[in-house]
């Protein structure tokens, strides 16, 4: 009986191991980082630094492109 019992625990626990690798939660860089790029453009915009400004809206247009 012991032997069955810390069979179906061991079953248990790997079914529970594979579901838990299975879904991980993934990092979304490229949301992150499209994020980032908007707070420098507005930033860039309150410092009336429109190079820097311009230089991140093509660095977003090429972000949302991929």
């Amino acid at each position: 009986m012991k032997l069955v019992n810390e069979q179906l625990i061991r079953s248990a626990q790997s079914w529970i191991n594979r579901v838990e690798r299975k879904h991980q939660p993934k990092v979304d860089y490229h949301s992150e980082l499209r994020d980032w790029v908007q707070h420098v453009i507005l930033e860039a915009e309150k410092n009336n630094d429109f190079k820097k400004k311009d230089q991140f809206l093509t660095l977003l247009k090429d972000l949302d492109a991929t």
